[in-house]
């Protein structure tokens, strides 16, 4: 698997368990990341959230390798430590802000830096206040246009009209509690412009304001178990002493492991 395949999937995993964000700061905690497919495969990685950095810790193949996505440094690093080797790599676009904490207001471009964003009223949807704004992006020289309705409170979107005449409405089922903890259980509904409807089901958890469990269409889902909050150990983020760097996967992968996927 190439590095570059590898931050993707790594950043895709982080994204989808944890909601995307551009803020300063972030709860501290540890935990065991999980997802699953319908073949009942299971990938698991430690993970630890620090203050705008994160860190999966995970096997390949039985080879211990680790992940650190450095907000504080713009730093993706990959550590091989069989080797005693790292990779660096800037950080992708769109991964610059803080992705384990949401945004602080309700403005939906806040981490979309190619769109624009203008408020276009206050209303109450679902029982819930709401400003509605309307976003426009430009696409192969056209103008996108979508409609948002975002929550005030959880400053996430409760309603989406996007351009292709599809519809994204998600609406809070109540309050349970999952691995010992406190949340607010979600389900997101997404109908298409031809009446075809998926349904995804969140575990949002306030103290952490992330999402800690993700359900979705054909038997996927993503958590963060063993949550454990508190400050994270600095050096959990660095490179450690003796490390020698490298810049290609033919370097980074140890002996016997399969390259680019194969």
């Amino acid at each position: 698997m190439t590095w570059a395949r590898r931050m993707k999937i790594a950043a895709a995993t982080l994204v989808a368990v944890s909601g995307t964000a551009h803020a300063e700061s972030n709860v501290q905690f540890s935990g065991l990341a999980v997802q699953s497919g319908p073949e009942g495969k299971t990938r698991e990685a430690q993970v630890y959230v620090g203050d705008n950095q994160v860190r999966l810790e995970h096997n390949r193949n039985g080879q211990p390798m680790v992940e650190i996505y450095d907000m504080k440094h713009q730093r993706m690093l990959l550590l091989v430590p069989q080797q005693k080797v790292y990779m660096q790599r800037d950080l992708a676009p769109g991964m610059a802000g803080n992705p384990i904490k949401p945004p602080e207001d309700s403005n939906p471009c806040a981490s979309l830096p190619d769109a624009r964003c203008k408020k276009i009223g206050s209303d109450t949807l679902y029982g819930r206040s709401v400003s509605q704004w309307e976003m426009s992006v430009e696409r192969d020289g056209e103008t996108l246009n979508s409609l948002h309705w975002m929550d005030d409170q959880r400053h996430m979107s409760l309603r989406d009209v996007w351009p292709d005449g599809s519809t994204t409405e998600s609406v809070l089922q109540g309050k349970e509690t999952l691995h010992g903890r406190p949340t607010e259980r979600w389900e997101q509904t997404t109908t298409q412009a031809d009446g075809k409807k998926h349904t995804t089901k969140q575990w949002y958890d306030p103290e952490l304001q992330i999402a800690i469990r993700e359900e979705m269409p054909g038997g996927f889902f993503r958590e963060i178990r063993d949550i454990r909050v508190g400050p994270q150990p600095a050096e959990l983020f660095s490179i450690p002493a003796g490390y020698q760097r490298v810049e290609s996967d033919k370097q980074a992968v140890p002996p016997g492991m399969p390259h680019n996927g194969r």
